[in-house]
């Protein structure tokens, strides 16, 4: 499984987890994780399933490290979908507040689990939280909101160990050439 994946599939089962001042605000299959991007019209048709939370991935982008290591910067969004609580206010927008309500929720649960129990990975860096979707926009009495939240994944990249033999041997390389061995200059790929 690729770790972008794996990723997904964790911070989906910490905003399962998620809870406020009531308890826990996602029923356990209400949270999923889906590797296309969030499709609105979509979201509004699942209406009936709200409260719930859909994990999409925003970017993923392969970065070198300071120590020269490949990782990788993935960037998701967590969508949830709240529905009107009560009847209709026009001054009120009850399905707006129970969205960010949701955000709030995510976003302490990912705060409690920053690397989200995975190793090889940065803490979690979270963006911004907003209402994508008011209440007051749509006739199905629903908001959708959203939270952006980044990590990322160390060592996402691992070469073969004979690319990583032939790198070192390759002159243009900025790999060592040389390495010392108690105190004894030895060439890189030769013996001791």
């Amino acid at each position: 499984m690729s770790r972008v994946a794996e990723l997904m599939i964790a911070v989906a089962g910490v905003v399962r987890g998620a809870t406020d001042d009531t308890g826990r605000v996602f029923d356990d299959d209400a949270v999923r994780a889906e590797l296309d991007r969030y499709d609105l019209s979509t979201l509004l048709k699942d209406s009936a399933r709200a409260p719930f939370a859909r994990i999409c991935l925003l970017r993923a982008k392969p970065v070198r490290g300071a120590d020269g290591r490949l990782a990788q910067d993935v960037s998701l969004a967590i969508i949830v979908v709240a529905d009107r609580e009560g009847a209709a206010d026009p001054e009120f927008s009850s399905a707006d507040i129970a969205a960010l309500r949701l955000v709030d929720a995510c976003t302490l649960a990912l705060m409690l689990a920053p690397n989200v129990g995975l190793g090889r990975i940065s803490d979690v860096d979270i963006g911004d939280g907003l209402v994508a979707v008011s209440e007051q926009s749509n006739d199905q009495g629903m908001a959708i909101a959203m939270l952006e939240a980044k990590w990322r994944l160390h060592d996402a990249y691992q070469p073969s160990p004979r690319k990583v033999w032939a790198t070192a041997l390759d002159p243009a390389s900025s790999q060592p050439q040389t390495v010392v061995i108690n105190g004894v200059e030895y060439p890189v790929g030769g013996q001791p």
